[in-house]
């Protein structure tokens, strides 16, 4: 079975969410990205597989206290996953290695889209599951090379196109996930609102 990889930051006002800070204030912003993390955090653990927190910065919140957290290396966001994902593939055994990466701000995301992105890697290199602006929660792979994330203009709309892009340049076989909402914009709060996800938190 798969390790899965959580790519997060704490939940710090002004650090997170910063697209929502003019329309709804830093302190909701924040509030709203601890919520996804907390969302993101249950899931793994009621998953039973094997995960990995990887946080941007060091972090004392009560959210990571039963967490042995790593720190997230590299000059992008494209080499700090490259990293966290070929550290994990090396740790598995030749052959049957899978690993499984995920942001934290996702609500769409349930323990299914493990189970199939574990599957469809029988036959598959990579699997991408987009997110409905154009970038991807959750990548799984067999095998990784640096050029997978080469020339990704990381936080744009392209990054989910650029990304199949590379990897079909380096003739992987890919499996296309169903396409997810994660929360960037007022419109995703929204959104969720409406489904009474966030309706206690904004």
């Amino acid at each position: 079975m798969p390790s899965i990889q959580v790519f997060a930051k704490p939940p710090v006002a002004g650090k997170v969410k910063t697209r929502l800070i003019a329309n709804l204030g830093a302190p909701v912003a924040a509030d709203i990205y601890r919520f996804c993390l907390d969302y993101t955090l249950n899931l793994v653990r009621q998953s039973g597989l094997d995960y990995q927190v990887w946080l941007s910065e060091d972090s004392s919140d009560r959210i990571f206290q039963h967490e042995a957290y790593r720190l997230q290396r590299g000059a992008d966001l494209g080499s700090r996953m490259l990293r966290a994902i070929s550290s994990q593939l090396a740790q598995q055994e030749a052959g049957v290695a899978k690993v499984i990466l995920i942001g934290s701000d996702c609500l769409d995301m349930t323990t299914d889209h493990f189970l199939q992105a574990n599957e469809t890697l029988c036959d598959h290199d990579i699997a991408l599951m987009p997110t409905l602006d154009g970038g991807f929660a959750l990548i799984a792979c067999r095998k990784i090379e640096p050029q997978l994330f080469t020339d990704v203009e990381w936080g744009s709309s392209r990054v989910f196109e650029q990304t199949l892009d590379n990897a079909q340049t380096l003739d992987y076989r890919v499996s296309i996930l169903e396409s997810v909402r994660d929360i960037d914009t007022l419109q995703d709060v929204y959104h969720y609102a409406e489904l009474k996800s966030l309706a206690n938190v904004v």
